[in-house]
Order: structure tokens, then sequence, then C-alpha cells
């Protein structure tokens, strides 16, 4: 037996409350197969629609971690400088990110650069 549409409504809401959207979107298609004439349920499936794009979680880069803890460990030298960054090793510093590009050149779309704090 089929949940009411007031039940699967509640879910969706508990669901979008948890900030579990892909729960709350495949309980909005379950809904809808079952109520498509309930107005609650249309909208919801205006806002979660047909799922035409895929996620794909990439694997993590393990220079992220050497990179954040470079910054953790020398933020006191570097305060408001930017750096740029590769696999945890200091390639550049400036006082702007527009100084740190003109130094770097190219390289520094393949570094990781940000302002520290």
């Amino acid at each position: 037996m089929n949940p009411s549409p007031e039940q699967y409504i509640t879910a969706i809401d508990r669901a979008l409350s948890q900030d579990n959207f892909h729960q709350a979107a495949d309980l909005a298609g379950e809904a809808f197969k079952c109520y498509p004439n309930s107005d609650k349920i249309k909208r919801y499936m205006q806002v979660f629609g047909p799922k035409t794009l895929e996620f794909h979680r990439l694997s993590p880069n393990p220079e992220m971690s050497l990179n954040f803890n470079w910054v953790v460990q020398n933020r006191l030298s570097y305060r408001g400088r930017w750096v740029a960054l590769k696999a945890g090793n200091l390639v550049g510093d400036a006082a702007s990110l527009d100084e740190l590009k003109k130094q770097l050149g190219d390289r520094v779309k393949f570094l990781f650069c940000t302002v520290v704090y």
C-alpha cells in the first residue's frame, strides 16, 4: 500500500529540512507516479524536474591536504599574503592576486592559490 499524498509531502519536507535533496527528489518522483493530480506534488516535481544532469564525485586530491597543512603551519608568517602552492610546497607569494599572477604567469592555472588569514 502506498503512502498518502500527505505522507509523501511530510517525508519530502523532512528530507529537505535535513538538506537531503536526493532523497527528497526520489520521494517526489515516487509520489508523482502515485498521485499525478496532487497540486503540491506537481510543484515538487517542477522544482526537482526530470533528472538531466549526472553528478560524479571526484576522487580526493591528496595535494589539497598537503596545501591545507602548509597554510595552517605557515599562516603567521604569510598572513595577508597571497600564496601559490603545489603539493604542500610554496611556489610563490605576493601582496595581491594580480601580483601573484604576474609573478607566475600561466603556471598559476595549475597551482592552488589562496590568501592566508
